[in-house]
């Protein structure tokens, strides 16, 4: 078992949440060795840290939100060993440690979502609004079950 790292859309986390489901399997991200040695970190708290910041990117390409949940799991390797890409099968909710959501005003993600969007992981990465949106722009962390709070339109 490991930290996964899983970005989501507000829906998607109401849902699973809520009871509901979500389509499985699903992109997730790890600090694995691969992503260890692409980092150049032995720190397991840095490679963690690194592994949420690869996946909000990897959620700002594909839905335009930072929205992460990090859960203990199991992931099979899939994509880029470098970003620690995970195959996720199921898991339940209750498997969530943390969740982690934009800070930014949404005006100041604008750029880096449009940046981003459409590309894949490693290119979105380099961008220099995706850069600036990391350098300048935490990820606030909330419990499991203040979900509700995080999906409010």
């Amino acid at each position: 078992m490991s930290l996964l790292f899983i970005p989501l859309t507000p829906a998607e986390l109401a849902a699973w949440a809520g009871g509901g489901r979500l389509g499985w399997p699903r992109p997730g991200f790890t600090a694995n060795a691969g992503l260890r040695a692409a980092f150049e970190t032995g720190d397991e708290e840095e490679a963690e840290h690194i592994a949420l910041l690869v996946a909000s990117v990897a959620g700002l390409a594909r839905h335009g939100v930072r929205l992460v949940v990090v859960a203990e799991g199991v992931g099979e390797p899939s994509g880029d060993p470098d970003f620690g890409e995970l195959r996720v099968s199921e898991l339940p909710y209750a498997a969530v440690q943390a969740i982690f959501a934009e800070e930014a005003d949404p005006a100041a993600v604008r750029p880096a979502a449009s940046a981003a969007s459409g590309r894949d992981l490693a290119a979105a990465w380099d961008d220099p609004a995706v850069i600036a949106l990391l350098e300048n722009a935490d990820l606030l962390w909330h419990g499991p079950e203040e979900w509700g709070a995080l999906v409010v339109s």
